[in-house]
């Protein structure tokens, strides 16, 4: 085929697999019985591992959580905790109900307790997810029972009515990253002799049209995330270009072993470690640092702090994915360089 896609593999040879494996049977049955089912089955595994270690523990750790009220009645709501919830929440105190309002809405705690008012009022922000919410009801309503009250509960970041279950900036972050991983993949087989400077083109046409589709669907056809198109369709398009050049990387690395490389970095750890469904402070203690890191923790945090808070956590989110952009593809020009100079 003298372009595109490489031809269908054709009819069964019974000597082509002994001949491709210098006429071995022995490395001819490992080459094509055995190493298919190998990498299946630990690809699967390592998903298993990766996803049950993190979903049996998915518990918080240090959950900022700021309080208003007296010094008195901070201190009993931390001795409280310290016994129910050893742990899990760390207090902040907060001047006021208005300043407690506005640390969350500005995402510096995930919810607020304020015990000053007549009857004892939860602040959450809807927008981290369920779980957030449960484990601050659950943490402050005996609170409000000891003192003979009941707790109010607000919600002053609300998730969209089409999102209820805050899901869609996790699933519009992992179609960005399968979609990256494919094109990364894809490109080399295809052109693996490609000049640098047209798969930096078709790699910017990709990152644009990943972009322009994905702002377009969850914002403006499905309307199950807030706030501006172009921040979303702009944040999505440096995930896919992130994306894509290090699935590249993998491939111009280490050949067809690159794309296992990718699917456990991009595919596995990335998505358990998106905070798609809770923050960070819920992942395992060795997890927790991948979510500021890998690619779709950083664009799912930063897109989540673009529509929903306050957009301070955008600028660093920018700025890692694009060093994930920019340093595959300075690898790959330093490897072309190498290999030229000594072809």
């Amino acid at each position: 085929m003298p372009g595109g896609l490489a031809p269908p593999p054709g009819p069964a040879d019974q000597t082509a697999e002994r001949e491709r494996s210098d006429g071995s049977p022995a490395k001819a049955g490992l080459r094509g019985i055995v190493l298919p089912a190998l990498v299946a089955v630990l690809v699967g595994c390592l998903y298993l591992v990766v996803q049950l270690s993190i979903s049996t523990t998915a518990t918080p750790r240090d959950l900022p959580v700021g309080v208003v009220g007296t010094a008195d009645q901070v201190d009993r709501v931390r001795a409280q905790l310290s016994q129910t919830q050893p742990g899990a929440l760390r207090l902040v105190a907060l001047p006021d109900a208005a300043a407690a309002e506005q640390a969350v809405r500005r995402d510096e705690v995930r919810g607020a307790l304020v015990l000053d008012g007549p009857a004892p009022q939860l602040l959450t922000a809807g927008a981290h997810g369920q779980g957030v919410t449960e484990t601050l009801t659950g943490a402050f309503a005996p609170v409000a029972r000891q003192a003979g009250q009941q707790l109010a509960v607000t919600d002053v970041v609300p998730l969209t009515a089409q999102d209820s279950r805050g899901r869609a900036l996790d699933h519009t972050a992992f179609a960005v990253v399968l979609g990256g991983f494919l094109f990364g993949i894809t490109s080399y087989q295809v052109a693996p002799q490609l000049a640098l400077r047209l798969r930096l083109a078709s790699s910017g046409l990709f990152a644009a049209a990943a972009g322009a589709t994905g702002a377009l669907l969850s914002v403006a056809v499905f309307d199950a995330v807030p706030g501006s198109a172009w921040t979303v369709g702009g944040l999505v398009a440096l995930l896919a270009l992130a994306s894509g050049a290090f699935a590249a990387l993998t491939l111009r690395l280490l050949g067809g072993v690159g794309t296992f490389a990718a699917t456990a970095v991009l595919l596995i750890l990335g998505a358990a470690t998106s905070t798609g469904s809770d923050p960070a402070e819920y992942l395992p203690g060795w997890a927790a640092p991948l979510a500021s890191v890998l690619p779709s923790g950083v664009a799912v945090q930063g897109l989540r702090d673009a529509v929903y808070f306050a957009g301070g956590g955008v600028p660093r989110a920018v700025v890692v994915l694009a060093l994930w952009a920019a340093l595959p593809f300075l690898v790959i020009a330093a490897l072309d360089a190498v290999a030229r100079r000594h072809g």
